[in-house]
């Protein structure tokens, strides 16, 4: 899945789970903000494992800069994508 891809996925999850539950003028800011939140735990999570030894240091490059790239793409959808 490319990082654009998984940003809307992402987006998405974030909107069925708020639109309800939130006035609609705040859910685009919403989603995004909840969105980003969770990766940034997937990039803690990374960290944290390569730290206590349970990934291989060389794969933290390739996968962290893949979820920086999520977030970049999650910055930059539109309240009209959705």
């Amino acid at each position: 899945m490319t990082p654009k891809e998984k940003a809307k996925q992402l987006y998405d999850k974030m909107e069925f789970e708020t639109k309800y539950n939130s006035q609609p003028s705040t859910v685009h800011g919403m989603c995004k903000k909840l969105a980003l939140v969770c990766v940034d735990e997937i990039i803690e999570e990374l960290r944290e494992e390569i730290f206590i030894g349970f990934l291989d240091e060389s794969n933290l490059p390739k996968r962290t800069m893949y979820w920086q790239e999520v977030k970049q793409e999650i910055n930059q959808i539109k309240e009209d994508e959705d």
